[in-house]
């Protein structure tokens, strides 16, 4: 069940992250482009915004990774009471 919860939080995570980045990437380039910021079969390809688009997903889809395992650990405890099986809760020390 732990499996199932994390990747449906993981595919939603995942779906939300692809949409925040593309706004974003659009927002600091004020770009209206369509669905990519980049044709790489176009002559006027940019390198620059390849590598920006390029850092800007592998930020954004990792901070969206932790969310979304963060979430799920969160919603399995609040419902089981439990932490997800295979991980341990450690004391908080004060």
């Amino acid at each position: 069940m732990w499996k199932l919860v994390s990747t449906i939080t993981g595919m939603l995570g995942g779906l939300l992250a692809r949409k925040v980045i593309r706004a974003a990437y659009r927002g600091v380039r004020k770009d209206t482009a369509p669905v990519m910021p980049f044709d790489p079969t176009k002559a006027g390809f940019s390198w620059p915004d390849a590598l920006l688009w390029a850092a800007a997903a592998g930020v954004g889809l990792a901070i969206a990774k932790m969310m979304s395992a963060r979430l799920a650990a969160i919603g399995w405890k609040a419902v089981t009471g439990a932490p997800p099986p295979g991980q341990v809760e450690e004391p908080i020390v004060v």
